[in-house]
């Protein structure tokens, strides 16, 4: 077993000890949980740490492989960095329902469980979604130290985001749970995913706080700016910008209703919706001609802050009935972008609970065109709410997603489940 530093060593150095991440997400894909576990190999791997890591071929929000270098083979390897990185070719389901998911699913754990079982790392750590990566991980790290870095609750977003029945949604939650039982060591995103993780039967000692950090510097842009550098027409109606997934659990349907009746009403509001997933082609079909609504491609990681800036109003949607499924990554760049943030959430929700902590968002009813359109052109005759909400949310983001912090606690999980190894052997 490598030498793991003392408990007294501020340094958080990591030389000696080996890691092997498994995570089905990872640059060059720029959102959902893949910024974030790129960030947790990166503050691995510059603490001193030799890195394996093992992950899925780039797909999403697409949910389709465009990088012509993975559309042949079964495994790829590369090197980004100091890391030694394994690909493997999983299936890309084109309807993301729970059929495609589960062959996602099996087919990342088929494939990465050997590589996993092959890794000479001291420590395994898996980053969840994939299920199948907490899988993988639980079938091939051969009694070494198993950690958990849990972004998302899969069988509640089963059940939440409408892609499955209750039934289906309590199958794989209680396969989630069982295999999380079995983990040394559950980080989590958000408290509430303790919460859930404790009533289905986990020990409440295995888990520890592990929040997600801003990626994203905010734009010092003005509105102006910004949509000149992106090729925006300038306008004096309020735009209202959505990024990210378009999948089922946004709910973007409400946003499509939303403008439809802003242009029916003639309310000076324009809502753009950038990003891709596997809703757009309905919700472009359902939005038709509509003025009053557009849609823009993914951009990379150096653009999205002059998407933010060229914003008046963010927008964080979900689903009505989304509570407990996951914390959106979007949020984390929100708090850093100086604009303003309705989120259409439900009461109790992981999503409302964050922002109603700082009274960091101006809240609307999800589902409910009119209630969002009312809380845009609320934003609009109110500037002192407007300054208040963007202060707020600076202090959520100061509060919840330093990135030093944020970095620390990595370096600090895979240290603390190397000594657990370490006391066990003792």
């Amino acid at each position: 077993m490598a030498e793991v530093p003392d408990e007294q060593d501020t340094s958080l150095s990591l030389h000696g000890l080996s890691v092997c991440v498994v995570a089905c997400h990872y640059a060059p894909e720029t959102t959902g949980s893949a910024p974030y576990n790129t960030a947790l190999v990166e503050a691995l791997s510059s603490a001193g740490a030799d890195v394996d890591l093992i992950t899925g071929v780039p797909h999403y929000p697409q949910w389709a492989i465009q990088d012509p270098r993975y559309r042949r083979g079964i495994t790829w390897r590369e090197e980004i960095g100091n890391v030694r990185v394994r690909r493997v070719r999983h299936a890309v389901p084109a309807a993301p329902n729970l059929i495609g998911r589960a062959r996602m699913e099996l087919s990342f754990a088929t494939l990465a469980a050997p590589l996993v079982r092959a890794s000479r790392a001291d420590v395994v750590i898996a980053v969840t979604p994939l299920l199948g990566a907490l899988l993988a991980a639980s079938l091939g790290h051969r009694g070494r130290p198993l950690g958990v870095v849990v972004h998302d609750l899969s069988g509640n977003a089963a059940a939440q985001s409408g892609t499955t029945g209750g039934t289906a949604g309590r199958m794989v939650g209680s396969f989630e749970y069982r295999l999380a039982r079995r983990a040394d060591s559950i980080g989590v995103i958000t408290p509430r995913f303790r919460d859930v993780l404790t009533e289905n039967g986990v020990d409440a000692a295995k888990i520890v706080d592990l929040p997600i950090f801003t990626h994203i510097s905010g734009s010092n842009e003005t509105t102006h700016q910004a949509r000149a550098r992106l090729g925006w027409a300038e306008t004096d109606r309020r735009v209202v910008v959505h990024t990210g997934n378009m999948g089922m659990k946004q709910g973007l349907e409400s946003v499509v209703e939303a403008a439809r009746m802003a242009h029916e009403q003639s309310m000076p509001i324009t809502y753009v919706m950038v990003g891709d997933g596997n809703q757009r082609r309905q919700l472009v079909s359902a939005a038709g001609e509509l003025p009053t609504l557009k849609f823009v491609d993914p951009v990379d990681e150096e653009t999205y802050p002059s998407v933010l800036a060229a914003a008046d109003v963010l927008l964080l949607n979900e689903r009505p009935g989304v509570k407990e499924m996951s914390l959106p990554s979007k949020l984390t760049s929100y708090v850093a972008a100086a604009r303003p943030i309705v989120a259409a959430t439900e009461p109790g929700g992981i999503s409302h609970s964050v922002l109603d902590e700082h009274s960091s968002a101006l809240f609307a009813t999800p589902g409910d065109p009119g209630a969002l359109n009312r809380a845009v052109m609320t934003l609009g005759s109110d500037p002192a709410e407007v300054d208040r909400l963007i202060r707020a949310a600076r202090d959520l983001g100061n509060a919840r997603y330093s990135e030093s912090a944020g970095r620390e606690g990595f370096r600090n999980f895979a240290r603390n489940l190397a000594r657990r190894d370490r006391e066990g052997t003792q």
